[in-house]
């Protein structure tokens, strides 16, 4: 059932006027420890900037890390895209190798499981092996799916989108019936016990309300949270970074007070956790610290409506001979690798002549005969785009990769990308990446644009701020 935000507002306190986000930076650097944010896919650090990105988590990175003093790094192990078995691998790996690490550098860590604000992803399972993993068998999990960027809050212990003045319960909404994490209650507390299959009851999870937080002092806040009996699930409610901050407040104190704790949340969290100061979008100064004079290059791979809608205005920004369609049925012939060679060609002349160029896979979604042959399909098409990457010998302007899937395997497979950092966002809710020095194209600036997030415009409003004049 759709809730009114304004009268909802009514029946709540004023929200809490201190500005708790520097506190939290204090408190957060007073805690000595690596906050390491293990994320399931490539677009969740939208949030955050100036913060190291990995695609490896081999224990000697992570020893690197720590030695390093790094305080915030991101792991991406674009895990949504995988199957259940292959996530517990990936995750038991990332846990073993960050406690050995921790142990020989003597350094402590705050682990994030970061996913979606809609709900879809591998859960309890991620939270809970790296729980296991860690060796953190005191901790309780906190779960806080809230995206104020992409309008997800909670209330009243339901999860929301917000639209205006409406909020509606997001098991109402086409996230719920994704065909990998199919769930039926916006409640979260019914979620849980959802989704972990009765393992942990609905009426075991522990809750603060937006009434509590919002009047609480945040130190007898704290000592409540120190209460939580280990291995419970706990939620907290949120409207706005006013309420996240406090929270976030009250659980660093907690923290430092020897509360062990395992967080799964989604992207508004991380800075209010650390405490990082707001910032704008991205000027074209601070992207482009030289000029170019080649093109820039857009990929579009995602096929969720909004894209090909996205993808249909940003056409309009180009001349028809610097568009270039990804003809499937090409790519799955016996021909595709001179085909693929023909628009590799293609795209280093165009984008060396000073011309923008976009890439799109053609719109008609093939299946193949069952789940296997169109896994396959989405594979082999993946797999043209990376081959266009890998082959063009040109360094682009920048790169704007379309889909979150398209955006990972352009970026580890194409570009070879094992460290980056996250310069911040272009767009609300699209984060910008500097490639590191050891990626086919050192510096390149990097977008990457969710499948789901803007509205029609947003991809020719990016591109024209990107745009080679």
């Amino acid at each position: 059932m759709i809730a009114s935000l304004k009268q909802i507002l009514k029946q709540l306190p004023e929200e809490d006027t201190q500005y708790y986000r520097s506190k939290n930076s204090a408190l957060f650097s007073q805690l000595n420890k690596v906050c390491i944010v293990v994320d399931d896919d490539p677009t969740g650090n939208q949030t955050v900037y100036g913060i190291p990105l990995i695609t490896d988590w081999d224990m000697q990175v992570f020893i690197k890390e720590f030695i390093e003093g790094t305080p915030v790094f991101y792991v991406l192990t674009n895990s949504r895209s995988l199957t259940a078995e292959r996530v517990e691998v990936i995750y038991k790996s990332i846990a073993k190798n960050i406690l050995k690490a921790s142990k020989l550098t003597k350094r402590d860590f705050t682990i994030i499981s970061r996913s979606d604000s809609t709900l879809r992803g591998h859960f309890p399972l991620e939270p809970e092996t790296l729980q296991t993993h860690l060796e953190l068998n005191d901790a309780i999990t906190v779960f806080l799916p809230v995206m104020f960027e992409g309008n997800r809050v909670t209330v009243n212990d339901t999860h929301y989108i917000k639209q205006d003045d409406a909020l509606t319960p997001v098991n109402k909404t086409p996230f719920a019936n994704d065909h990998s994490f199919k769930y039926s209650t916006a409640n979260l507390k019914a979620y849980i016990e959802e989704k972990s299959k009765g393992k942990t009851l609905a009426d075991n999870v522990f809750s603060f309300s937006l009434k509590t937080i919002r009047r609480l002092d945040v130190d007898v806040f704290s000592e409540i949270i120190l209460e939580i009996p280990p291995k419970s699930y706990c939620i907290f409610n949120s409207l706005n970074y006013a309420d996240l901050d406090k929270v976030a407040n009250a659980l660093l104190r907690a923290e430092a007070l020897g509360k062990k704790i395992v967080y799964r949340t989604s992207s508004s969290f991380v800075p209010s956790y650390i405490g990082l100061a707001p910032r704008g979008l991205l000027s074209t100064d601070e992207i482009f610290q030289k000029q170019s004079e080649c093109g820039g290059l857009t990929i579009v791979g995602s096929y969720v409506k909004k894209s090909s809608e996205q993808l249909h205005q940003a056409l309009t920004l180009f001349q028809t001979e610097h568009c270039i369609e990804v003809e499937v049925a090409k790519v799955l012939s016996n021909t595709s690798e001179a085909y693929i060679n023909d628009l590799v060609s293609k795209i280093d002349t165009t984008i060396s002549n000073g011309n923008d160029v976009i890439v799109y896979t053609s719109r008609e979604l093939i299946t193949g005969s069952n789940t296997n042959t169109t896994v396959d399909i989405a594979s082999r098409i993946s797999k043209a785009l990376v081959d266009l990457v890998k082959g063009i010998a040109i360094q682009p302007k920048y790169i704007i990769a379309k889909g979150g899937i398209t955006s990972h395997d352009l970026a580890t497979k194409g570009l070879g990308m094992k460290r980056s950092k996250v310069l911040g966002q272009v767009q609300a809710g699209i984060p910008l990446w500097k490639m590191g020095e050891d990626t086919k194209f050192p510096k390149l600036p990097y977008v990457v644009f969710p499948g789901n997030v803007g509205d029609k415009t947003t991809l020719k409003t990016i591109i024209t701020k990107l745009k080679t004049p």
